[in-house]
């Protein structure tokens, strides 16, 4: 091959590899947005959880102390 066909060749070479790393980057930003979402979704459903946990020890609490007299207002 000639050095012309050499350089277009590495020239060609070097183009693809660039939007091979575009393409890398923009599936690299993607996958950053999907994983905060995730993360805000998982803080979410931790709340969530948290919630219902102190609702199930607040109604195990009640039934362990019925004799205890209740104060009205």
């Amino acid at each position: 091959m000639s050095v012309v066909g050499d350089a277009l060749k590495a020239m060609r070479t070097v183009l693809l590899m660039q939007e091979d790393l575009r393409l890398m980057k923009d599936a690299a930003h993607a996958q950053s947005d999907r994983l905060a979402r995730l993360a805000e979704a998982h803080g979410a459903l931790r709340d969530r959880v948290s919630r219902l946990e102190g609702i199930i020890e607040g109604a195990a609490m009640a039934r362990r102390m019925p004799d205890q007299p209740r104060i009205e207002g």
